[in-house]
């Protein structure tokens, strides 16, 4: 994957990778926006708690979106209303808004140098079907007490339909933002493992985690905030969230108008400037992962191009993200039981505010027991489940599994280097992809997570699972969970497969 502006322009310290066994009151498993806020504000409390990340924190999504900090999220809050009524709409945005007062005053406290700045953010439309949405949309902000306007015209050069100006909104640097908290999280007393994987969790009074180098974690209590759940918990977190994938590029622009924008159908286009690198955002073609191999990125470009008459690209990269149902995320107790496990999931893209949303639910049910958000962002949420959404994406899922399975794949190895393809060897069906050294590479290609069969993704160069989002290089690796583990070659055991539900 390339590399992001936000890991390319921010230094940050490196972690060891845990080495031995530990035991502690609290543990943190998942490095990004949600995991570090939640280690910082629980160390603050003066919690004897340890944070451990697959890979380095804030390398996963958290280092890899457009650094927008705003409440609005789409066209969300008649979607809210709609379903579970205004006062959650109001408690949505607030909790939003909240998120964005934090990355404010944190950043001055701790003086982080994260390029926070106020600005409006638009949501528009050029679809005549969305009109009437947006007028909706917009009559529910204006109840809900959001500070906003409606437009007939934004300062960019699309011809639009209509638009809802959002003010008092925000942008920042989420990478440094995350460096900062981190490095006042450890002067308070927490402790940080990076590199080191969760592949196996047993639950209790005393949850008990093994890594993939070993070593064993005892903890009172645990905070999944891995993105996608290492744990289910019989939480059917798997059947409840859509793994989606979207792509970004950067282009050299000299100036740009003070704000963001984004628009309300598909396909989903946002812009965003960086003033202080000259650098415009420009990301969207999201899909479903597993479920398209085209050149995202080249689309993203012929829109700048053909909007900007600009196609200077110094970045592109992708990120993922998962979907609920009802686009409300879960942050609090994993399930009804167990009251000493905490997740935190299925932000749609808007983790960054959401993100900390979840950190100080959390924060607050353990240190008060009790949360104003905690309703809205439970698991024990049913209309999530009791709808159109869930049927129809759970169908896929199945349909993923099966037909998977009826692919047979070539009988012969192929020439050609740098793609990758599905072969049958000797009876199994395994992923083949030829380097352009010549070496080759032949894995397992069902998913270690729950057995669905994986699809090459061309621009990632990477097998993906259409079903729960899992990712692997083509040597194997895990790229992306929920999978905990890689992919075995084609003369070893079969992959294991491990949901890690129960």
């Amino acid at each position: 994957m390339n590399t992001p502006y936000w890991l390319s322009s921010s230094e940050g310290r490196s972690f060891d990778t845990l080495k031995e066994d530990i035991s502690t009151d609290y543990l943190i498993i998942g490095g990004g926006i949600t995991g570090i806020t939640c280690l910082y504000l629980l160390s603050k409390a003066g919690l004897d708690v340890f944070l451990m990340d697959a890979n380095r924190i804030g390398f996963g999504t958290s280092g890899r979106n457009t650094g927008k900090a705003t409440a609005q999220h789409g066209y969300i809050y008649s979607r809210i209303e709609n379903k579970y009524g205004i006062e959650w709409a109001k408690l949505y945005y607030k909790a939003n808004s909240e998120a964005i007062d934090f990355i404010e005053n944190v950043s001055r406290e701790l003086d982080i140098d994260c390029q926070f700045r106020r600005l409006p953010a638009y949501l528009f439309t050029q679809d005549e079907n969305y009109v009437g949405k947006l007028e909706r949309e917009f009559e529910i902000c204006r109840q809900i007490g959001a500070d906003c306007s409606f437009e007939k015209e934004i300062p960019v050069p699309l011809k639009i339909l209509c638009a809802i100006k959002m003010n008092n909104q925000a942008q920042f640097h989420p990478k440094r933002f995350l460096n900062g908290l981190a490095e006042q999280a450890v002067k308070q007393g927490a402790r940080i493992y990076e590199n080191t994987r969760v592949i196996d969790f047993h639950p209790g009074e005393e949850c008990v985690i093994k890594t993939k180098n070993g070593k064993n974690i005892t903890a009172k209590n645990v905070i999944i905030s891995s993105h996608y759940p290492c744990y289910d918990g019989r939480g059917f977190y798997f059947a409840r969230l859509k793994p989606d994938r979207s792509y970004i590029i950067g282009i050299e622009a000299e100036s740009f108008p003070d704000a963001h924008f984004i628009n309300a159908e598909d396909p989903a286009i946002s812009l965003r400037f960086i003033p202080e690198e000259k650098i415009l955002l420009i990301s969207g073609e999201n899909h479903k992962v597993g479920h398209e191999d085209d050149d995202h990125y080249q689309k993203l470009k012929d829109f700048a191009k053909e909007v900007f008459n600009n196609d200077n690209v110094k970045y592109e990269w992708s990120a993922q993200d998962y979907i609920p149902h009802d686009y409300i995320p879960y942050a609090g107790y994993i399930n009804s039981d167990y009251k000493n496990i905490f997740i935190a999931t299925g932000y749609r893209k808007w983790g960054l505010t959401n993100g900390i949303v979840a950190a100080t639910v959390i924060r607050d049910l353990i240190l008060e027991g009790k949360s104003p958000y905690r309703e809205l962002f439970s698991h024990l949420r049913v209309k999530d489940i009791f709808s159109f959404n869930f049927l129809k994406e759970n169908a896929d899922m199945a349909f993923q599994l099966i037909s998977g399975k009826l692919r047979v794949g070539e009988t012969e190895i192929p020439d050609e280097t740098g793609t990758g393809i599905t072969v049958n060897v000797a009876g199994k069906r395994c992923g083949f992809y030829r380097e352009e050294n010549g070496d080759y590479y032949l894995v397992d290609i069902t998913c270690p997570h729950m057995g669905c069969e994986l699809k090459w993704n061309s621009q990632e160069k990477s097998w993906d699972c259409p079903c729960h989002g899992s990712r692997f290089d083509y040597k194997g690796n895990v790229l992306e969970g929920p999978a905990e583990y890689g992919l075995n070659s084609y003369n070893e055991p079969p992959n294991r497969i491990n949901p890690q539900i129960m």
